[in-house]
């Protein structure tokens, strides 16, 4: 009986004693987060490191030898150059910053070494995305202004930009400017302030102007037609600060394609430079066109005897080009090729630069000081093949045919039009 009467306590002894205390709980097991990513290579479009989605850095080079004859015989010209030969980095923090820095190794945008750019440095800046409406970009990239001088020189359908573009459209300066899209990229803009008007408006004798103020916006209002879904339509408009403190004339200039020669002469300009700009890019398959009209005008304050206010200096310049892949490739920039033996384009292009006066009394003079100048130009057909290699090799050759309109400043026998054949090779990664 006592045994049963223990064994009972016993089962009712655990339940009356105090629990002894308990150990620490262990702590929950926490979700372990993914190893950030290691620095890995790629090569892509360009070579590239990369951290996920921390940091990007690409390589960039571009690389361009030239093989050319100018029909209008030039003294002392070099046939066979290194065009360009260019390195940068470019890249990207947390998704947010972006920046570019190239350098011109060597470069030869011109025949005459005094009128080449004055600066190797291009594109160094640094743009922060705060949203797809607003983008922020600081430092010296090109001024929003001109379709093809926007395009990049590894891109460019032909060979060399219209003469618009080269001598019209401002080019790069140092600025800062607010960017954006809305619409799914379905409409652009970009607004700006820069020190100068471009480095196209400059040379060792020409200052240039200064404060500049430029307004750029394209969009694709056809998107929902058929065949002209790519079409993007684009205008912009810079207002520049001009002054005569330059005992040397500081308007535009105008020069042939190859030799650069002038047939048209910088004049004296004081007041404000006004451009502006509208052009059209489409392309539907392997087809694609382009066109583009730019208009500048000069003031000319107190430029006249006796400080008297002389007639707006004025240039005008369009261009209408287009593309067929013949090897049926999308229409890109680059073509990117489907075959081994890589994609064939054919390209042909009319041009018209032309300079004179808006108005003016007396007669058409080429005097710097006239009133009324004597209107100048130039027209320029060119045909072209492209050779897309690979992605990155490219071989181009362009045939152009000029035909200066004034026969006293013109390189050639007045009346005369002349051919010059340019080879290219080109790499670019």
């Amino acid at each position: 009986m006592l045994n049963g009467v223990f064994a009972g306590l016993l089962t009712l002894l655990p339940a009356a004693l105090p629990s002894p205390p308990s150990a620490p709980a262990s702590p929950a097991p926490v979700a372990q987060q993914a190893p950030a990513p290691d620095l890995e290579f790629r090569w892509r479009d360009h070579p590239q490191v990369r951290n996920g989605r921390l940091f990007r850095l690409d390589f960039l080079g571009k690389f361009q030898w030239d093989a050319r004859d100018p029909g209008d015989d030039p003294s002392d010209f070099d046939n066979f150059e290194i065009h360009r030969a260019r390195i940068g980095i470019e890249g990207e923090f947390f998704n947010r910053v972006q920046f570019s820095i190239e350098r011109e190794l060597t470069e030869r945008e011109s025949a005459d070494p005094a009128t080449r750019t004055k600066s190797a440095w291009k594109d160094v800046y640094v743009d922060a995305n705060i949203s797809d409406a607003v983008q922020v970009r600081a430092g010296k990239f090109k001024i929003p202004f001109g379709l093809e001088q926007l395009t990049g020189i590894s891109n460019l359908d032909f060979i060399y930009r219209s003469l618009s573009a080269s001598y019209l459209a401002p080019a790069r300066d140092i600025g800062v400017a607010v960017h954006g899209r809305f619409f799914d990229r379905g409409l652009n803009y970009w607004a700006g302030w820069f020190q100068q008007d471009g480095e196209n408006a400059r040379s060792s004798t020409i200052e240039g102007g200064g404060d500049t103020v430029a307004v750029r916006v394209t969009g694709t209002p056809f998107r929902s037609v058929t065949g002209l879904a790519k079409a993007e339509v684009g205008g912009a408009f810079t207002y520049t600060a001009l002054d005569d403190e330059s005992v040397d004339p500081n308007g535009l200039r105008g020069r042939t394609v190859m030799s650069q020669f002038v047939f048209y002469e910088p004049v004296f300009v004081n007041g404000h430079r006004q451009r502006y700009e509208i052009d059209v890019d489409w392309s539907a398959g392997p087809v694609g066109a382009r066109g583009e009209y730019t208009h500048m005008l000069d003031s000319r304050e107190g430029q006249g005897l006796g400080d008297q206010d002389l007639a707006d200096a004025r240039g005008r310049g369009w261009y209408l080009s287009g593309t067929w892949v013949l090897t049926g490739e999308e229409k890109e920039r680059p073509v990117r090729p489907a075959r081994k033996f890589g994609a064939l384009e054919a390209a042909v292009r009319y041009e018209r630069l032309r300079f004179d006066s808006a108005g003016g009394e007396g007669p058409p003079l080429r005097n710097p000081r006239a009133d009324n100048m004597l209107p100048t130009g130039e027209h320029v057909l060119s045909f072209g093949m492209n050779w897309y290699i690979t992605r990155w090799v490219k071989l181009q050759f362009q045939t152009i045919r000029e035909e200066p309109q004034d026969p006293e400043r013109s390189p050639v026998a007045p009346g005369d039009a002349f051919w010059s054949p340019v080879f290219r090779f080109q790499v670019g990664i």
